[in-house]
């Protein structure tokens, strides 16, 4: 196929690509291939715990900068620099996509997607309204996203490696970043090594003061709140007697 062509050994045979497709489709002829492949040189001896057990790997590093608010424990995702090595690129706009989708994806795994379950086991975030993504006004306005270059991989398709998955890592700078700032503002304070690193956390991290204040005012509340509740119940006995 050459210019929506169709050639034979080098020479036009005076069809195009769409006549091609359509004989084909009238005539039941299949026009996809199947295949397997099988990496070579993979090998791996389980009992020694050695060998080859892949055919490349997928370096890159990300630097990511976050402004938090000690306060409040909100922050906000400043700037993200990224260079990945995916061999030799075989179209940088699609590659650049599943590049930036995969820091999105990971920077929401280590900050706002949390799971969540009741003493009866049932998931309570279960929806957008209390299950967080990140959205577009999440994403940092300074983003920037470089291949190495010169880096074709002799055993990937056509010098490429994997561009899908890996850059879900880069994700996870954000989580130390975030640790970074809190540790600045507060050098002794005993922070949990727990993702999502949410803005709640951050807050009863650096506000553990806060934290023991809530469960006191709980307790106040709660305990305040049984003779009420026992009147309450004595009450409508009594009416249900009378009634009776």
């Amino acid at each position: 196929i050459e210019g929506e062509r169709v050639l034979v050994n080098g020479h036009d045979t005076g069809w195009d690509w769409a006549k091609l497709v359509q004989t084909a489709y009238l005539n039941r002829v299949d026009l996809s291939a199947h295949g397997y492949f099988a990496t070579p040189n993979i090998y791996f001896n389980r009992q020694q715990e050695k060998g080859r057990p892949f055919a490349y790997h997928v370096y890159g590093t990300a630097l990511i900068q976050v402004a938090l608010d000690c306060l409040r424990g909100v922050y906000r995702i400043e700037s993200v620099k990224i260079v990945h090595d995916l061999g030799r690129p075989l179209n940088r706009v699609v590659d650049l996509g599943q590049v930036e989708g995969g820091l999105a994806q990971g920077l929401g795994w280590m900050t706002l997607e949390e799971l969540r379950w009741d003493e009866q086991g049932r998931l309570m975030s279960r929806a957008l309204a209390s299950y967080k993504v990140p959205d577009v006004y999440f994403m940092p306005d300074d983003l920037e996203v470089h291949f190495l270059e010169n880096a074709d991989e002799p055993t990937g398709p056509y010098g490429n490696k994997a561009v899908g998955e890996p850059p879900l890592m880069y994700g996870i700078g954000v989580f130390f970043a975030i640790r970074d700032a809190m540790r600045a503002f507060r050098p002794d304070a005993a922070l949990a090594f727990h993702s999502p690193l949410t803005p709640e956390r951050v807050l009863t991290q650096l506000h553990p003061e806060l934290v023991a204040q809530f469960r006191q005012a709980q307790t106040a509340a709660a305990e305040d709140g049984k003779p009420a509740v026992k009147r309450a119940r004595e009450k409508a006995k009594v009416k249900e007697e009378n009634a009776g």
